[in-house]
Order: C-alpha cells, then structure tokens, then sequence
C-alpha cells in the first residue's frame, strides 16, 4: 500500500500558487503507517503532525491550543467512519505552515486524546483547497505541486476522479472509487487508517467465502475504540482476510 504515488488535485488551475518549482517536504511513517509531517504552528512552534486526507479537519492537542492561546470556535460534530459520534471544540489559532503552505486565523479543533498518545495534531485536506500536492511514499516526500508540475504529471499517472465532502467549509474529506472484484465502490481517502476497511456486501464480488478457515472474526468493541472512546456503546463486527488477491485486508461487517 504504500509503494506507490497518490497524487490529489484539488484546485483550479487558475487558482494555483504562482512558484515554479515543486516544493518537496520529507516525511516518516509510524508504526501504522501513517503519514507524520513537520509543521510549524505560530511563528517558531515546531511540531510533526499526522497527515490525514480524511480527518475532515486539522486537530490539535489540547496542550498546544494552551501554548498558542487559542480563541474559542464553537464546536463541531461529527462521525468518524467507524460510527463513534465526536463533538469537537472549536478554537482560532494565529497561524499554522506545512512547507510553503501558510494559513492565518486558521480553524481548527481539539483532541485530549492526542495529549495521551503523544500525539502533536493531525492535517487535513482543509489546509490543502489552493494547493495540489503528492505524497510519494517510494521516496518519503510529500510535494507541493506547481501548474508546470501537475500537468506533467498527469501526462503519465493513472488518474481517479475524486469527489469531495465540504461541511460548511469547515471540514473537507475526498472519496474515490475502487475496484473490489467486478463491482465498484465510492471509498474515502483516508491515509490516516492503518487498515483498509470495507463493506461486507464485498465479500462476495472479492471471492471470499464468509465461513472460509481465512476468515478471523472479531465481535465487540475493538481494544483501540475502548481506550479512545471509553464511554462509547458501540459494537464492532470485523473480518480479516487473507488470500491471493487480498494480502491484507480489514472488512467491516456491522457497526450498531
């Protein structure tokens, strides 16, 4: 999964920044492989960030909205793809850069979580709506393309259409569609998932029987869900699969 380019075009051509060289930031993995990126939030605050395409919004650790006196927003609410409702304080910091991408007055949310991990924050595709980027993950870069740059790129990539989810402009997350067997599915881009995870309905068109020796079931709520939403009351129903054309794969088969 992470042998390969996926390039983003958000924006408008005519909307594009006017350099005229890509501009080029590396970037580690972790132990999940999620994207991690430097940052640097108000003028000389460095911090490294998870990189997450469908987080829908930046979100810091408490102890840094502290340090940069953040102003209260408001509140977001929200549910995360596996169905764990999330009511998001909302806070104004002055100023928040990844690479040659610098936001002023940015919007963005807190996390006690992160605190407890430790976790600095996580990006989103909100700081990205000017600016079409690549995250090359055969050579550790993530790039901030140029118009010069996006086209030829196109010439010779694979493109998938993207669609886009804006939630009153505060909260933007992409989907794509991908091939699972003969049948299509709208997914979202979400990098910042250890697992791929997918429907059970899919099960069928992959070539997976359910009561096959392949299939591990899990029933009950996922130890990573108990120690981040301690209170939840939800219940996970998950498979993993292995096989010859799903080396490793998650499947949700129900959420309640």
């Amino acid at each position: 999964m992470q042998k390969f380019l996926v390039l983003l075009f958000l924006v408008l051509p005519a909307l594009l920044p006017a350099a005229t060289q890509p501009t080029s930031v590396p970037f580690t993995t972790n132990s999940d492989g999620m994207v991690i990126v430097p940052a640097t939030l108000g003028t000389d605050i460095s911090v490294h960030v998870i990189l997450d395409t469908g987080a829908g919004l930046d979100v810091l650790a408490p102890s840094l909205i502290e340090k940069l006196h953040g102003k209260p927003a408001g509140q977001f609410s929200a549910l995360r793809m596996t169905g764990e409702h999330l009511d998001i304080a909302l806070f104004t910091i002055a100023e928040l850069s990844v690479g040659p991408v610098v936001r002023k007055n940015v919007l963005v949310g807190t996390w006690d979580v992160l605190d407890k991990f430790p976790l600095d924050g996580i990006i989103s595709l909100s700081d990205f709506r000017q600016q079409p980027f690549t995250i090359d993950f055969a050579n550790k870069a993530f790039i901030f393309e140029t118009p010069k740059s996006l086209a030829a790129g196109r010439k010779v990539a694979t493109v998938s259409p993207l669609q886009f989810d804006d939630f009153r402009g505060i909260a933007l997350d992409s989907f794509s569609h991908f091939l699972f067997g003969n049948q299509t599915g709208l997914c979202e881009v979400d990098p910042g998932s250890p697992t791929a995870t997918v429907s059970i309905r899919y099960m069928s068109a992959l070539g997976i029987d359910k009561d096959s020796a392949n299939v591990h079931k899990h029933e009950g709520r996922l130890p990573i869900l108990t120690s981040l939403f301690p209170t939840s009351s939800m219940t996970v129903l998950s498979a993993s699969i292995t096989g010859p054309t799903t080396p490793s794969l998650s499947i949700c088969l129900a959420v309640s």
